[in-house]
């Protein structure tokens, strides 16, 4: 299993619909102060479903402007 966690941007304003649209993937979302607007914590079989998930479910949401993502590691 690889869990991964992304850091959410927002454009200006557009909080409470990014919200919503990442909501609708089904992941686990919360909000944030500071410098990046939304956690979204994701777990998946392996690193390519990851990418797959980063890049069709979070970054396609409409008003989203960056992300950075973190990746689970088993010490």
């Amino acid at each position: 299993m690889v869990k991964v966690f992304t850091l959410v941007s927002a454009e200006v304003g557009k909080a409470k619909e990014v919200l919503s649209g990442l909501k609708k993937t089904g992941l686990e979302v919360y909000p944030l102060f500071g410098e990046y607007d939304f956690i979204v914590i994701a777990e998946t079989v392996d690193l390519k479903t990851a990418t797959a998930t980063i890049l069709e479910k979070i970054q396609a949401v409409k008003g989203v402007t960056r992300t950075r993502t973190l990746v689970g590691a088993e010490i």
